[in-house]
């Protein structure tokens, strides 16, 4: 869960217990607080009946009668000399303040002031003043339960524009490429997160000095064989005149081909390397896509026919790209060798340009496919999911991958609908069209 919802959740519980206990608070004083006004009322009403010459019976209303006060006065009689409803005879107190009678079958409140030998009483239903109470209470409650929810309404904005600032760093982060270690921009963001800011710059500085030591130490192993790997090509060449008989030419054989394929992985180590340093392709120029496929199609035919494999080119338009023509001529190469390299004896690979809505190159071959799950990983570096006797370093897709994501270019791989190979796509990003006529490559 994130930590806005989080947040929210936990302040919006805490919100609604407080309310809750505000609510029951409010609804029990109000509650109490009208009972002692309307007793106080009663006092009031018996002041003033206790001095009246006459009482009138009570004048009938729309309203329930059990609200209506029952006045009783005496003057020193046993009966009372004036009451408003003489068919209700509350038995008179013998002394000023409160009690709780139950006369006729309901609970009454009573108030008697006595002075001298005159009293009033004045009754009013229990039923109607918890009823007057509740009212109250419940009209002090109201606003505190509707505000509940607006408050939520509120509180959610508030949370949403507090932690904005924390969306732009994740949307930032979501946004940048894995070999981008720069450091997080700090502004807006709220000091309360600029530890955590911190802390993950100078892990991405770290990661940064990490992946230069990785780079640096790739180059110069690469570096470092190219001179003793070229030697032993050369002393393997002299040993060629020197062989007698098939078995030791097999042998030397066996030994030239190790050495070229040692050769050929400490060349892509060190041109993987240079992309990952972003050293090279500064020098971008516009050019067609798919010439430059064709071409590539062109120079890798002989291997095509050497292991019995068709390989042909379908254009379908230009492919408009502004790009390093050498980089974009690796990449190329990659993927159709790698093509070669799974497609078996009669297979056919084939290159095409494309342009459904989408534009660029797509690759087909007829080899066996690949499991779901190894789709992204045969572009991580050394990863292999040939069998042992193809032959392969790891690292053509890795390098492959690299120079797509420098030219903005989206590179995947996908298994026919049928299974009967592999597609790979190259998808460029739009760009306006200009003359490729006149860009050779």
């Amino acid at each position: 869960m994130s930590l806005r919802w989080s947040s929210l959740i936990a302040i919006a519980a805490v919100l609604l217990v407080v309310g809750v206990g505000a609510a029951l608070a409010s609804y029990f004083a109000v509650r109490r607080e009208a009972h002692r006004f309307l007793d106080k009322q009663l006092q009031q009403v018996a002041v003033y009946a206790l001095d009246a010459r006459s009482l009138r019976p009570a004048v009938k209303s729309t309203r329930n009668r059990e609200d209506d006060l029952l006045v009783q006065v005496w003057d020193g009689a046993d009966l009372p000399m004036r009451s408003t409803n003489p068919a209700i005879a509350i038995p008179r107190s013998s002394g000023t303040g409160f009690s709780n009678e139950t006369v006729a079958g309901h609970d009454w409140r009573v108030y008697t002031l006595v002075e001298g030998q005159r009293t009033a009483q004045i009754a009013q239903q229990i039923e109607a003043r918890t009823e007057l109470a509740e009212h109250a209470a419940l009209g002090a409650v109201l606003p505190i339960i509707i505000l509940i929810p607006v408050a939520w309404l509120f509180l959610g904005l508030v949370i949403y524009v507090v932690m904005k600032p924390l969306g732009r760093v994740a949307a930032t982060l979501s946004e940048r490429s894995a070999a981008d270690t720069t450091p997080i921009p700090v502004a807006g963001v709220p000091s309360e997160v600029l530890p955590l800011v911190a802390a993950m710059n100078a892990l991405l500085s770290r990661l940064q000095q990490t992946l230069e030591r990785q780079r640096r130490f790739i180059s110069d192993a690469a570096h470092e064989l190219r001179t003793p790997l070229a030697a032993l090509t050369l002393q393997i060449g002299n040993l060629r005149p020197l062989a007698r008989g098939a078995a030791l030419n097999a042998r030397i054989d066996d030994l030239e081909a190790g050495a070229r394929r040692a050769t050929h992985l400490t060349n892509q180590m060190l041109q993987l390397a240079r992309l990952e340093a972003g050293t090279g392709g500064q020098d971008r120029t516009p050019l067609d896509f798919g010439v430059l496929a064709e071409a590539c199609v062109t120079d890798l035919e002989p291997i095509a026919e050497a292991r019995g494999l068709l390989l042909s080119m379908q254009r379908h338009g230009e492919v408009p790209l502004v790009g390093d023509t050498r980089e974009l001529r690796t990449l190329l190469t990659n993927l159709i060798e790698n093509a070669l390299h799974y497609t078996p004896l009669g297979g056919a690979i084939t290159v095409e340009t494309f342009d459904d809505g989408r534009r660029g190159i797509r690759i087909t071959d007829s080899g066996p496919g690949l499991e779901p799950d190894l789709l992204e990983r045969v572009f991580e570096r050394f990863f292999r999911a040939a069998p042992q006797h193809v032959e392969g370093t790891g690292l053509g897709l890795a390098i492959a991958r690299s120079i797509a994501d420098r030219h903005g270019i989206a590179l995947t791989l996908a298994n026919r609908a049928d299974r009967s190979g592999l597609v790979a796509e190259l998808v460029i990003p739009r760009v306006a069209a200009w003359n490729t006529n006149s860009h050779k490559v």
